[in-house]
């Protein structure tokens, strides 16, 4: 039980140091900036057009949730350029969550404890 406290506080050090690098702040801000264009870019292809796209923040969820890969399907272009942005931000996405996957896996890996 010791060894697996241990363990644990260990990797929560792990992600704090990761939280506070230089790389995940650049990548976060560059990530939450390009969720925020794509989200004016398909307010102003969708509004008027989409019923599913009213407000602002409906054109954040929807960046948020392609951006994640999630797409829940609730809210969904309807346009031929809402599909196209549509189709840019989830391969920008694709790349953003990759590049946070290798920061931690770079990380964990790299830490000589954890093999220990």
């Amino acid at each position: 039980m010791n060894v697996f406290v241990n363990k644990s506080l260990h990797f929560v050090k792990i992600i704090f140091r990761i939280i506070k690098s230089p790389s995940f702040i650049t990548l976060s801000v560059i990530g939450n900036s390009v969720v925020t264009f794509f989200a004016v870019l398909i307010y102003m292809a969708e509004a008027g057009a989409n019923p599913r796209i009213q407000s602002f923040l409906d054109a954040i969820w929807w960046a948020f949730a392609t951006t994640t890969t999630i797409g829940y399907g609730d809210v969904v272009p309807v346009t031929s350029l809402g599909k196209i942005i549509g189709i840019f931000l989830m391969l920008i996405g694709v790349a953003i969550f990759s590049i946070y996957t290798a920061l931690f896996a770079r990380a964990i890996l790299d830490d000589d404890t954890y093999m220990q």
